[in-house]
């Protein structure tokens, strides 16, 4: 699996393991920032990088990638992370995508929010032999993110490939996920525009 397909799929598992709002089933318009008290103890606990449990996104994230030789440096900074979000959610050319503070050539080609949905029923079947618990499920997807992004460790720098990741799953954790009714009315819509 492609790493920028793992990102968006973290940040979905981390939505439903939130528990705030189901990713298939809700009514926020999708691609709309929805914010959760649980999603950042998810990610890191509110803690930094070094202090990031290892049941959390980061922490789990940290243990696998030093375990395949990144080290300490090749992570950005938590704070900065959550600082660039707040500072640049909301612009309309963003939607389907989360803002990230790397160059723009090494944004995913593919919206975020787009892959997210359009793998589901993909991820569905792999993840089926672990039952519905989404604890268990999202942290099999970010043992996949760290697998892809160990076996990637050199087609970006690690600071940019690990930063893309980080953010991408902090700011799909905190995005309406498209929903197959919602995707209905947007195809429905473009049939009748054209």
């Amino acid at each position: 699996m492609q790493p920028d397909t793992a990102l968006a799929i973290v940040g979905e598992a981390a939505i439903a393991k939130a528990g705030d709002i189901d990713p298939r089933r809700h009514d926020h318009p999708p691609g709309t920032r929805v914010f959760s008290t649980q999603i950042n103890q998810l990610i890191c606990n509110d803690t930094s990088f070094d202090e990031a449990p290892t049941d959390s996104i980061v922490g789990d994230l940290r243990e696998r990638l030093i375990a395949c030789e990144f080290s300490q440096s090749d992570f950005p900074k938590l704070e900065d992370v959550f600082k660039h979000f707040a500072a640049n959610i909301g612009k309309k050319e963003d939607w389907g995508k989360v803002p990230l503070s790397i160059a723009q050539q090494h944004h995913p080609f593919a919206q975020p929010l787009r892959v997210a949905y359009e793998t589901r029923p993909m991820v569905d079947s792999s993840l089926s032999p672990l039952g519905d618990n989404a604890g268990t499920r999202l942290r099999a997807t970010t043992a996949v993110l760290a697998r892809a992004l160990c076996e990637t460790r050199d087609a970006l720098t690690r600071i940019v490939a690990t930063t893309l990741a980080i953010e991408t799953v902090n700011g799909m954790s905190k995005t309406a996920p498209m929903t197959a009714v919602a995707m209905a009315k947007m195809l429905e819509a473009a049939k009748n525009k054209g």
